[in-house]
């Protein structure tokens, strides 16, 4: 970004507003929606909100700042049932249930069966959504029993955690890994590894692909900022 007098100057300051915070640049104020400034229950999360502001710039929209932004749709009520319902359908193509058929090199086969299995005995020790495994690609339904497991699971997080899990669960296409990663079961490295198998054992197979690893950078992170905002919202 070119620097100009404004953006020489620019300095968005974090103001308290009753029990919330919002950040605010002279007389604009972060808004949610026009007309609604953005409040944020963490005095954290406005100081990174207001961070990734000055780092973009004065004329930066919500759109361009993600934890505004991610910040912003939890105050969307009309949106949470749509996010239900779209991770809800992860459940039936989830990355972590679609392990390489038997004509799949023996290795890629093994590294998923060593990673996504356990990750697959978690989901079911902690919310009882046994998930059945499937090899090959051609789509099978899950267990009528195990989604009302899920969706009990995704109506009982909070907002922020919601959001989160959207962005984690896009990026690696399972709302198994989202799920664990959000809940603090494994870590962001974790997370990314498993996501990535398929791409890596490729990588690895056939020599690196700089697309290929941006792609995959791009993945870690959305999975990283999912944590950042999860974290900053409950004022860890």
């Amino acid at each position: 970004m070119k620097t100009t007098p404004e953006t020489a100057t620019f300095a968005p300051t974090v103001v308290a507003a009753g029990a919330a915070f919002e950040v605010h640049s002279g007389k604009r104020r972060l808004s949610a929606k026009p007309g609604e400034p953005l409040q944020l229950p963490a005095r954290a999360l406005a100081e990174a909100v207001r961070d990734e502001w000055q780092r973009v710039g004065p004329q930066a929209r919500l759109s361009d700042l993600r934890l505004a932004s991610l910040a912003a749709a939890t105050a969307d009520t009309a949106l949470r049932r749509h996010i239900e319902q779209t991770l809800l359908k992860y459940a039936d193509t989830d990355l972590v249930c679609y392990w390489s058929a038997e004509a799949d090199p023996v290795d890629l086969r093994a590294r998923q069966a060593a990673t996504w299995q356990p990750m697959l005995d978690w989901v079911a020790a902690t919310y009882g959504a046994h998930l059945c495994v499937n090899r090959g690609i051609v789509p099978a339904p899950q267990d009528e029993a195990a989604l009302a497991k899920l969706r009990a699971a995704l109506e009982g997080l909070s907002a922020a955690d919601l959001i989160a899990l959207r962005l984690a669960s896009a990026a690696v296409g399972s709302v198994v890994i989202g799920l664990g990663l959000i809940r603090g079961a494994w870590t962001v490295d974790a997370a990314h590894a498993a996501g990535t198998i398929d791409e890596t054992f490729q990588m690895e197979r056939w020599g690196p692909d700089s697309e290929a690893a941006e792609a995959l950078a791009a993945r870690r992170t959305d999975l990283a900022d999912a944590v950042h905002f999860a974290t900053l919202w409950r004022g860890a």
